[in-house]
């Protein structure tokens, strides 16, 4: 059992006007620094860039959950100074089962996807172009372009750990670092929209963070611009050949083969069966020969019939098309719109308007198919994890209001750095204060002060985060081929594709933004864990608690040192997009999970008058809901 809590006052809240506001630079300026990461560069772009703006809703419905379970698990904080992990631990049945439960939903935060992402914009810079399938010297060794992508990893990786160690008080260095990328990487990206992006991509992405419940199914075959995606049906097996035109030669980045319900899909660089690279041969001579017809090119099929329509691409990359095929058995062509009879002038209007997709309703198309429509589930289901914060990250908007010293974290401590920090102590037990009427007056401004910091900064900045990088994605990288080890510079090479003239400003600038973008939330992915089980160890362990409160950090040192030694092995063994992946779809268990467990906590542990009211609890139910729900359809979608 876990010591009870102390007794204490609590500290007035902040006072009102600039100095409030001054004073909300805490965890809602941390937790959006880190935000604006991989869910916003790496799933939010590859997602529209396969599917446009049709999903952004995915995002909103998280941030907008994200927002009531992060009010209630700084709640508990504010109330007791402990992190909300403890509360976990002090309701029943009490540490042990919750030790177990707590370890396993932890796996989801283990993966290192932002430094093997990050990476990638580092060797793409070295290179010169999007690491494919060649090789480069590095310090006189050859390496294949994929081997040097993880060697950055690896650099990067190990390189996060520094400002952990050397930092002084661990949570004011973040602040800082947080900071600084939120300044630049917004201010870029606000220069850069403002710039490039058509009225069109801007429309496209504002309704699709509102358009909720409608979902994309792709044309079997799109060719744009240099970028193509051809599939062909042979008997009961299809094949399918993504990839695009790299320095006048076709790059393949995936090949994918269905046969008897069984999809296998082959990466960039992997060996095919022998009865296979004829066929790929073949798709891909196909593919050439579509791309070099310039423009665009879509065929899809409506039951027996297969409709084709081919045109040429504006300066605002909208389509113009200039030719209609509908062959039914025989092939009638149309040059014109309005040539085309119905039902199929409605059918090729919109695969125009929406370059290449139709539209739907997931709930009426479940009905009318008896199954999920064929999209990529795992990586929807990272976007709804990483939009926002995501998994067991949220948790940390409880460890860092303790950390800044808000409501009764003012009397318990934080955890200091090994080194440069001064003598910083951690309470082994939390604090609490006896309800009366100055207490109640001063919990109802604290309680105001957090609303501030999630929704005029977290949630805003969240937004923000998540909309300009998918702008960018859809002007620039609109049905390019996502590849694991290319995603996170293909918006800069985009960029300086469209605009060759600026290649030597918008390809550097692009690609430092994004690895700002991703490496310093490899600092909060480190950081999140050793403390999360630093402050568990503290409170929960007979052994911990009778250390003296000012050696935290060697618990806290000792678990970081573990996870350097996974995440290596983990980088060694999958490629960047498969590492986002792993941890998108494990960390929608955990937060739907750890959401109900925090209403569980307030509900029992707090006094009757400071408990979340019924729309708290609604948004909080909906938060848990939510992001089990997207993990029980990535199930059923395998």
């Amino acid at each position: 059992m876990l010591a009870p809590w102390q007794t204490g006052e609590l500290a007035p809240p902040p006072p009102g006007g600039w100095q409030t506001w001054k004073a909300m630079l805490g965890p809602g300026v941390l937790l959006a620094g880190a935000s604006v990461g991989s869910g916003e560069w790496l799933s939010g772009p590859a997602v529209s860039a396969q599917y446009g703006g049709t999903l952004l809703w995915v995002a909103t419905l998280s941030i907008v959950a994200q927002v009531f379970c992060n009010l209630e698990m700084m709640r508990y904080t504010l109330y007791c100074g402990e992190p909300i992990v403890v509360g976990f631990f002090r309701t029943f049945p009490g540490p042990r089962l919750w030790t177990f439960l707590y370890l396993a939903l932890d796996f989801a935060a283990v993966w290192p996807f932002n430094a093997s992402n990050a990476a990638v914009p580092l060797a793409a810079a070295m290179l010169g172009h999007l690491p494919g399938s060649g090789s480069t010297s590095l310090l006189g060794i050859t390496l294949s372009e994929d081997q040097l992508v993880k060697a950055f990893g690896y650099l990067i990786f190990l390189s996060a750990f520094l400002p952990l160690i050397f930092g002084g008080t661990i949570y004011r260095m973040l602040e800082r670092v947080m900071a600084i990328k939120l300044v630049i990487v917004l201010g870029y990206l606000i220069f850069a929209v403002a710039l490039t992006v058509s009225p069109q991509s801007m429309r496209e992405v504002g309704v699709g963070l509102i358009d909720f419940g409608t979902v994309p199914i792709r044309a079997d075959t799109i060719v744009c611009g240099r970028h193509f995606n051809v599939r062909k049906v042979d008997g009961p097996t299809s094949y399918r050949v993504k990839g695009t035109i790299e320095h006048d030669r076709p790059l393949v980045t995936e090949f994918v083969v269905e046969r008897d319900g069984r999809r296998t899909v082959y990466k960039l660089g992997a060996k095919l069966p022998d009865e296979l690279p004829p066929i790929r041969e073949a798709l891909v001579e196909r593919a050439v020969a579509l791309v070099h017809l310039g423009g665009f090119y879509v065929e899809t099929r409506q039951g027996e019939t297969r409709l084709s329509v081919q045109g040429t691409l504006g300066g605002d990359r909208a389509w113009k098309p200039a030719r209609f095929v509908v062959e039914d058995p025989t092939a009638t062509t149309y040059s014109r719109l309005d040539e085309v009879p119905q039902p199929w002038s409605d059918k090729f209007s919109e695969l125009i308007r929406q370059q290449g997709l139709e539209r739907v309703g997931l709930a009426s198309y479940v009905r009318r198919h008896g199954q999920l429509p064929p999209l990529d589930w795992a990586m929807i289901a990272t976007l709804a994890a990483i939009a926002g914060a995501g998994g067991m990250t949220n948790t940390l908007f409880s460890n860092y209001t303790r950390d800044k010293g808000w409501g009764m974290g003012a009397h318990v401590g934080a955890i200091p750095s090994a080194i440069g920090g001064r003598q910083i102590t951690l309470s082994h037990v939390g604090m609490v204060f006896h309800l009366g009427e100055q207490s109640w007056r001063r919990w109802r401004g604290w309680f105001r002060h957090i609303l501030r910091d999630q929704l005029a900064i977290w949630m805003v900045a969240s937004f923000i985060g998540m909309a300009l990088p998918c702008m960018l994605s859809l002007e620039f990288i609109r049905h390019a081929p996502v590849s694991g080890d290319r995603v996170a510079a293909m918006v800069a090479e985009g960029m300086a594709d469209r605009y060759p003239s600026y290649r030597h400003v918008l390809w550097p600038l692009t690609l430092s933004v994004g690895f700002l973008i991703l490496a310093p939330g490899q600092i909060v992915s480190g950081d999140q864990l050793a403390r999360r089980w630093t402050d568990i160890i503290w409170t929960s362990s007979s052994w911990a608690r009778r250390m003296r409160e000012d050696r935290v950090k060697y618990v806290y040192y000792s678990i970081l040192a573990l996870y350097g030694v996974w995440g290596l092995a983990a980088m060694t063994m999958f490629d960047p997009l498969q590492i986002l992946k792993a941890a998108g779809v494990l960390m929608n268990v955990s937060l739907g999970i750890a959401s109900w467990h925090t209403l569980y906590a307030n509900v029992t542990l707090l006094p009757p008058g400071l408990r979340p009211n019924w729309l708290m609890r609604v948004g909080v139910f909906f938060c848990g809901a939510f992001f089990l729900t997207v993990s029980a359809i990535v199930v059923a979608s395998l």
